[in-house]
Order: structure tokens, then sequence, then C-alpha cells
């Protein structure tokens, strides 16, 4: 099969869906681990409630994202298979927050959608934490993910 070029804005969202705002379409509800909780502790629950992403906060203040591609590819990727057993118990006590590659990515909910689409294919990451400044950092009031852009986009539920 030929690679075909990708029909440019074939089926683009509307203006009137690119000028949504990001408080519009975000998750109000979603789960988040504390920065105590451990690597083991973040694969079950990850794994349980079928999630690729989980925030991490301390308080409420948003310390980082964990992806399950995260767990994959910065640490059971790495494990020497003669070394499986130990190496995975030793990970599964060390906390999740030890996990997080780069800074936390996040955005305001003020932001359009399409602003917020640019940020999630510029930094290559699939959710973003939507934060609103509070006087000790940013506090989490949300979380916006791919899907949840291409529901506004194309009014699936």
């Amino acid at each position: 099969m030929r690679n075909q070029p990708h029909a440019q804005n074939a089926s683009a969202p509307n203006s009137e869906v690119r000028s949504q705002h990001v408080r519009d379409v975000m998750r109000r509800d979603f789960i988040t681990i504390s920065q105590g909780e451990s690597l083991l502790e973040a694969l079950q629950l990850m794994r349980l409630a079928r999630l690729r992403h989980l925030t991490i906060e301390n308080e409420g203040l948003l310390v980082g994202v964990l992806s399950y591609r995260d767990l994959q590819d910065k640490l059971l990727a790495r494990l020497d298979p003669a070394a499986r057993l130990q190496e995975a118990a030793a990970a599964g006590r060390a906390q999740a927050v030890e996990h997080l590659t780069g800074s936390a990515y996040s955005i305001a909910p003020e932001a359009t959608l399409a602003e917020a689409a640019s940020r999630l294919e510029r930094l290559r990451v699939g959710c973003l934490p939507v934060v609103e400044l509070a006087a000790e950092g940013l506090r989490v009031v949300g979380l916006l993910t791919e899907m949840d852009l291409l529901r506004a986009a194309f009014g699936t539920s």
C-alpha cells in the first residue's frame, strides 16, 4: 500500500469549534494521584480504570502528568529479563513522581480549542491539565484530552 498525501483541511473543524474555549469541553471529573503514590499503585490504577494519563498533584496543585507510555518506555522497557523480578519490585516501591518525564505541560481554561490542539500536537502529548494560577502555584481545574477535542470537533459522544 502506497502512502497517500494527507488532504489538507478535508474535514477540519469550523471556526466556531476552533474558537471554543478549553473550559467548554474539558473534563471536570477525572482521576488524579498524589505525589506520594507508588509507581505500582499508579500502574494498577491506570490498568483498572483503563487510563492513558494520570495527573499527579500535591494538595490540588499540579506536579506533573504520568502517562502509560512513560511507564512502558522509560521503566518497563529497561528491565533486564534476568533481573526482572527484583527490579520490578524496586520500581513498584518507587514513587510515581520520580518517573515523570520533562516538565508539566498545562493549558488555561480561557485558551481556545485551536490553541489546545496546536499545543498537544507540538508537545506530542495526549492530554493537558487545565490549570488556573493560584497564590501557591497552578491549581488543576480540569483535564483536556485528544478525545475531548475530537468530540468537540465532530460531535461524537
